[in-house]
């Protein structure tokens, strides 16, 4: 079992978001992950929880984004109930077998995220 947790300061999101607006997100989010934060009432927290999610997985991979492991190599999307899950972009970035479960929270000031891997 192996697990991954990030911090993310939402000024920070807001700051780059603002000056850059969706070159900012299509560095880091695919298309379907763009569109389930910009319909969320608190966007900016959507989007830091979702990068900070992404920073937990691989970290929890022990990969860090290398090795053929890319932003946009898996989404963090959402269930019908909500619930955070990992879907894979590409194959080979997530071993076969292996489990993901992430889960965000965010408040006024920081989005955090945790990452457990079963399987690695």
């Amino acid at each position: 079992m192996e697990v991954g947790i990030d911090i993310v300061d939402l000024d920070r999101i807001e700051t780059l978001y603002s000056r850059y607006g969706m070159k900012f997100l299509q560095r880091f989010l695919s298309e379907e992950e763009i569109a389930l934060c910009l319909q969320k009432p608190q966007v900016i927290a959507s989007i830091a929880g979702r990068f900070a999610a992404k920073e937990a997985v691989v970290k929890a991979l022990g990969t860090g984004f290398s090795g053929g492991v890319h932003w946009k190599s898996f989404e963090i999307l959402n269930n019908e109930k909500g619930r955070p899950y990992v879907r894979p972009t590409l194959a080979q970035c997530i071993p076969a077998g292996c489990s993901i479960k992430v889960s965000i929270a965010h408040d006024r000031h920081a989005a955090v995220a945790t990452a457990l891997i079963e399987g690695l």
